[in-house]
């Protein structure tokens, strides 16, 4: 039932086709820490001399097997690959992390290996969901293409036909019910990874592809965590349903976390800065241009 609510909510609001006109995506790989990153962790050696794909995947698979994800950890990490791999890597799951700390890890280990690739956030339709998801989206030479890749799960989607699938593609899959595919790999944390597992979790994507955000400049460090702030000269980037308010939406959602856990300094804060927040729109067109 919620498979078709939430793919009913993707085929009846589709994403703008046209925003600003000033926005111009850029991801900055010759940042002096990815040559630090490089030296402190075997990134290119993981990577290898392939294709972009079979280097985006090495670099999934890697992450996913040395570092936990953990959806109540705190956030107290500086958000770049360094502090977050030197924090979590190999240290099991008392050292886990989340889905955007994962997602910023892979983005920037991506770029450190010449790949163009961004942090982007999957965001619901309601106000009244407590959880969204991140990923990190890769443009991929060889074929022409962006890809997501999901540090969390491990994962990746391909169609029936066995086509890898951009953000874009896996939402316009998802709103028609058509049928996409983890890869075999796909797997979170330790657990076995089953039939329903899949059927779940693209249940959760779908949830989650209501709206993208991302940042205008992909580079090390390149922000924190969305509804926490973005560096002014590196714009929060919102692709979303026509007429949809996410400015709105994100401060009621803000409204029901404190009726449900209680307020707190940090969503007293945390009000303050959406308040302030001035959200710039693109258009599907422009979320995939280099």
């Amino acid at each position: 039932m919620s498979y078709d609510v939430y793919t009913g909510l993707l085929k009846a609001f589709p994403l703008r086709a046209e925003g600003e006109k000033d926005i111009h995506f850029s991801y900055d790989n010759g940042n002096s820490q990815f040559k630090y990153l490089k030296t402190q962790y075997p990134i290119q050696t993981i990577a290898s001399d392939g294709k972009d794909f079979s280097k985006a995947v090495n670099l999934l698979h890697w992450i996913s097997e040395h570092v936990y994800h953990k959806g109540d950890y705190d956030g107290t990490i500086a958000h770049n690959s360094l502090d977050l791999l030197n924090y979590s890597y190999n240290n099991g799951s008392a050292y886990g992390i989340n889905c955007v700390a994962l997602a910023t890890i892979l983005s920037e280990c991506l770029l450190a290996v010449g790949i163009k690739a961004r942090r982007v956030f999957l965001m619901p339709c309601s106000p009244y969901d407590g959880d969204n998801h991140a990923v990190a989206h890769a443009y991929i030479r060889e074929m022409n293409k962006w890809v997501m890749f999901d540090p969390t799960l491990n994962a990746y989607f391909a169609n029936e036909q066995g086509e890898y699938l951009s953000l874009l593609e896996l939402r316009d899959h998802l709103a028609n019910q058509k049928p996409v595919f983890f890869n075999k790999e796909a797997q979170y944390n330790d657990e076995i990874w089953t039939e329903k597992s899949a059927n779940e979790n693209i249940e959760y994507f779908a949830k989650n592809l209501f709206y993208f955000q991302t940042s205008e400049i992909s580079t090390f460090g390149d922000g924190n965590a969305i509804g926490e702030g973005i560096a002014p000269m590196n714009r929060c980037i919102t692709l979303c349903p026509e007429g949809y308010d996410p400015k709105q939406i994100r401060l009621s959602n803000i409204g029901y976390r404190i009726r449900k856990y209680g307020p707190s300094p940090r969503t007293q804060e945390w009000i303050r800065r959406v308040s302030e927040e001035t959200f710039t729109y693109c258009g599907s067109t422009t979320f995939e241009e280099l």
